[in-house]
């Protein structure tokens, strides 16, 4: 489609509305530039290339407006099919991550380091250097996290809590986080060479974390502070089945001696001229939770429907290494098992909806019964009203008239007497009009 210039940016009262598809942002890109579709959506152009980028949308090269105009501007590439557990669809708002831009920044380093300068200058291919092979191997979602994962809160068991929370789901200390992150990209590695791609959920999927306990025994009842936890959880997709993972370093009980102003020593950690102070009143030791050098695995089911937790545990520091090949294999042969699970919690789910719904069908049935029945007793309680208002109305009027008729035999002065009387009772009682009641009457089917 040619670009022409006279084309009128969309007013603000117009921007879409809702969740936008790719192939809606796929065609909005090629069809404006990019400035002027950043600000039909209400974003930045930055922004709005970050998210070409993340739902791998491609994008107009630079000048190609410029070369439309003249003619000569390349193809349009075609929008490639997108992947199990990609973000499909995105509203001017929506968070969107940095999952895609991380993996072409490792491309980009990637390709850099194999290139360098020539005796002329000029650049060409070298041997890799040996930080190549590094800088290959690491999987997209753990490019530079350590940073990150450094920039953590107070923790008592000295496990981090980041203040980043769009990051994967591993839980570390300090000391044990390098570990952590080889583990993490070997399994991710793994996992991908046999074609399960690893990822972030995406905001559109609604996906649940199981909660993990640090502690490698875990006791009730006992104070623990909250644990770091991400946004959103780092999934596998297994024959399109995410089962979530979350990597955490455990924490065990260790005695600790109270040195004074507020600091604790593991007494494991004592010098032999330190072990008298255990015996001086004016220290104690108390039992706390503390990162223990080994790590758990734990995989889950994301789906509420269906509760799947699987664990692998160390015993020793670095066990989890050897298992790899294991877990991947475990956790293929899950796949199948779990999508046959949430295909009977589906139908499972539907039924319980569709009883839910009858019930409340029944329930509503009933309510409007009960209440024409409530309708009809009190329509009928205010026609008997009405009708005991008439014969009262027609004693009194009777009354009144007798009266009336009986002043005719009484002296001047009785009788002036009586009928002002008379006229003193009628205005007491007030109108008799019972032909009203029955017009302000309400039939069932009017209330």
């Amino acid at each position: 489609m040619d670009y022409d210039k006279s084309q009128k940016i969309k007013s603000q009262s117009e921007t879409p509305q809702g969740p936008l598809s790719r192939e809606h942002i796929y065609d909005l890109v090629w069809e404006e530039p990019m400035l002027r579709v950043a600000e039909q959506l209400g974003v930045s152009s930055s922004y709005m290339a970050r998210v070409c980028t993340e739902l791998r949308i491609p994008r107009p090269p630079r000048g190609y407006w410029a070369q439309l105009e003249f003619g000569k501007a390349p193809a349009r590439p075609s929008l490639p099919a997108s992947r199990v557990g990609d973000i499909t669809e995105w509203s001017p708002g929506d968070f969107i991550g940095t999952t895609e831009r991380s993996a072409q920044k490792q491309v980009r380093a990637t390709e850099i380091s194999r290139e360098q300068p020539d005796e002329k200058g000029a650049v060409t291919r070298k041997a890799r250097s040996a930080s190549a092979p590094e800088i290959e191997k690491i999987h997209p979602l753990l490019v530079g996290i350590k940073p990150l994962f450094l920039k953590t809160r107070n923790s008592d068991s000295g496990v981090l809590r980041p203040y980043k929370r769009l990051m994967p789901d591993i839980l570390s200390s300090k000391e044990a986080l390098d570990t952590a992150i080889a583990f993490a990209d070997r399994l991710f590695r793994a996992l991908t060479k046999q074609g399960h791609r690893v990822a972030i959920a995406p905001t559109s999927v609604q996906m649940r974390r199981t909660d993990v306990d640090l502690r490698e025994v875990p006791r009730k009842n006992h104070y623990q502070q909250a644990s770091w936890n991400p946004e959103r959880p780092t999934v596998v997709y297994i024959s399109e089945v995410p089962i979530g993972l979350t990597l955490f370093e455990m924490t065990e009980q260790i005695e600790m001696l109270y040195v004074g102003d507020s600091k604790y020593i593991p007494v494991r950690d004592l010098a032999p001229n330190q072990q008298r102070k255990i015996s001086d009143p004016r220290y104690w030791t108390t039992k706390k939770d503390l990162a223990s050098g080994r790590f758990c695995l734990q995989a889950y089911c994301t789906s509420w429907r269906v509760n799947w937790v699987k664990r692998w545990t160390e015993v020793k520091p670095g066990q989890l290494s050897s298992l790899v090949s294991t877990i991947v294999s475990e956790l293929e042969s899950a796949g199948p098992e779990l999508a046959m699970k949430l295909e009977t919690a589906r139908i499972q789910a539907e039924e319980d909806h569709r009883r839910r719904e009858e019930e409340q069908r029944l329930r509503r049935e009933a309510e409007s019964q009960a209440l024409r029945a409530k309708q009809r007793q009190q329509s009928r309680q205010e026609l008997l009203t009405a009708i005991s208002a008439w014969d009262e109305a027609q004693r009194i009027e009777a009354y009144f008239a007798e009266v009336e008729r009986s002043a005719a035999s009484l002296n001047d002065e009785e009788r002036r007497q009586l009928l002002e009387r008379l006229s003193d009772a009628r205005k007491l009682v007030g109108p008799l009009d019972p032909l009203k009641l029955l017009l302000h009457w309400k039939a069932p089917p009017e209330m």
